[in-house]
């Protein structure tokens, strides 16, 4: 490591005293377009193992890979410097987060009044697993992508379509009463097409008030099979997610076309009631903060994510090209202001964009966040 990577002080205030300053020098790290950064990520992903109990045939799962795992020595420590700043988490690495060791995980979370972002395929989603997970929930996604048993199953094997509905549906009535936003998600694939208003009626019938839409990637030996864009072409699809968008608009359902322009957009329609924690605020301030500096990766500005072998990239969708360096061997520090996170940020600030930033969806999203806000107030 660098001694010139600034260090972060031991820092004896509370949590949330901690998350704003960081976020007043996020603000500065960007308006004084520094390319070392003294804040650090609020938004973590990382799961201590690869596992999960699907083969979903739309993800590089399907493949069956090795599971890996973070040893057991490392993960306490990384934890430890990671949940110093991480107010979000999610626990996922192309895996199912319910089978992180919570029971394990639990005191640490608390100790750091770490907030959870869980995405689940909801087959482990029983009951008494969300009532351990609800005082430190802040937002479920529940992947459901099709409201048809032999879609679903299909495309989630070997998910049980009535295991996942049930799940499903209590999850969204229970975080309704305690004001944890529920968000369902499916991935555009060519068998999802002609039912896509149907399914806005199905998850409006479950409760439901938000979907995503996401966008399939070229991370499986199915894709060609599965993308909609090879079978029936752009056109087709703009009319189909048109449809889907006036189902919602009707029914009152937010939805987020998480899709390549000029398809992609957000309208907010309808959003689920939200109790308001540190998590809540931060996320909408770093949503403002994305909109006033569009163009640069809002992930760049406070995502991390690290794989259990210690991996570590910029954002989400972890393309190759971006690997930041590995924090089991160099640190968090030396990454999050190593020479390739340095060279990223100079490049966002410069508009010379990564090829696997080019057209990305969440460096469009600010965009369309501004887009549905002044659709909603036009004058």
């Amino acid at each position: 490591m660098s001694d010139s990577t600034p260090q972060p002080a031991q820092d004896g205030r509370p949590k949330y005293r901690r998350e704003l300053a960081n976020f007043v020098a996020a603000t500065k790290d960007l308006g004084e377009r520094h390319t070392v950064w003294t804040s650090r990520p609020y938004y973590l992903e990382y799961s201590t193992n690869s596992a999960c109990n699907l083969r979903c045939i739309m993800c590089s799962q399907v493949e069956n890979p090795p599971v890996y795992s973070t040893p057991l020595a490392q993960q306490g420590p990384l934890l430890e410097e990671l949940f110093r700043n991480t107010t979000l988490w999610t626990p996922s690495a192309t895996s199912e987060p319910l089978l992180n060791n919570f029971d394990r995980l639990w005191p640490l979370i608390q100790k750091h009044n770490v907030q959870l972002d869980i995405i689940t395929n909801a087959m482990l989603l029983t009951p008494a697993v969300l009532e351990k997970l609800l005082p430190q929930l802040h937002r479920i996604t529940l992947s459901v992508d099709s409201h048809q048993k032999a879609v679903l199953e299909k495309l989630r094997a070997p998910a049980v379509f009535e295991t996942v509905i049930e799940h499903a549906r209590h999850a969204t009535r229970r975080c309704r009463e305690v004001g944890v936003p529920v968000i369902y998600h499916m991935v555009l694939a060519y068998d999802v097409l002609d039912g896509l208003e149907d399914y806005v009626d199905f998850i409006a019938e479950l409760g439901g008030t938000r979907i995503t839409v996401l966008e399939l990637l070229p991370n499986t030996p199915h894709f060609d099979e599965l993308d909609p864009f090879r079978r029936v072409g752009e056109a087709k699809i703009a009319e189909r997610l048109e449809a889907m968008r006036r189902r919602a608009e009707e029914r009152g359902m937010g939805l987020f076309l998480e899709v390549h322009a000029p398809l992609g957009g957000e309208y907010d329609y309808g959003s689920p009631n939200t109790r308001v924690q540190s998590g809540t605020v931060l996320e909408m301030m770093h949503s403002e903060l994305a909109e006033a500096h569009a163009g640069f990766c809002p992930m760049v500005t406070g995502y991390l994510k690290v794989e259990p072998d210690g991996t570590t990239f910029p954002c989400c969708r972890a393309p190759r090209e971006l690997v930041l360096g590995n924090v089991l061997k160099d640190g968090v520090e030396a990454v999050w202001n190593g020479a390739p996170m340095q060279r990223l940020r100079e490049r966002m600030f410069a508009g010379d964009y990564p090829e696997p930033c080019k057209g990305c969806v969440v460096l469009e999203a600010p965009r369309w966040r501004a887009e549905s806000r002044a659709r909603q107030n036009p004058g």
